[in-house]
């Protein structure tokens, strides 16, 4: 799991030290698909990566913390010690881009409430750039360290 530094003592999303940045999450379990994530993320001035879980009990502890305004979020992950934790618990203040190889119309699972983008897999970063655009464009969840 990847830690940016960040005021753990507030459950609600921290912005940066610099102006007009999203925080987000990204959920993913494979090395080349959280690479190339993080390196999509770091492209954009406007985005801070807090953290990447790879766990669905990973994802809890990281969320008991912190509010990404953005969870980048693949819907086959291991579940580790997670109990009773699904994508169902995800925060509704956080805007969810799906990014997965299975399109949202055949994922059988719980789904996250709210906001919910899809951006299908193999990701490129024209695709990645256009749907993170749309959703801050939008403007849902946390901006600034304050709910919108």
């Amino acid at each position: 799991m990847l830690n940016a530094p960040l005021d753990t003592n507030s459950n609600r999303t921290k912005m940066s030290s610099q102006p007009n940045r999203f925080t987000c999450l990204v959920i993913e379990d494979e090395v080349l698909a959280i690479e190339m994530m993080v390196d999509y993320i770091s492209r954009r001035g406007d985005l801070e990566l807090l953290a990447v879980g790879t766990q669905l009990s990973e994802v809890r502890d990281i969320l008991e913390k912190h509010r990404p305004a953005i969870i980048f979020l693949d819907l086959v992950i291991p579940p580790g010690e997670s109990g009773s934790y699904h994508f169902g618990k995800l925060p509704v203040t956080s805007s969810i881009i799906v990014v997965s190889g299975i399109p949202l119309s055949h994922y059988k699972g719980d789904l996250p409430k709210g906001d919910i983008y899809e951006l299908p897999k193999p990701v490129s970063f024209a695709s990645f750039d256009q749907c993170v655009n749309e959703v801050i464009n939008k403007g849902k969840g946390y901006r600034y360290g304050v709910e919108i």
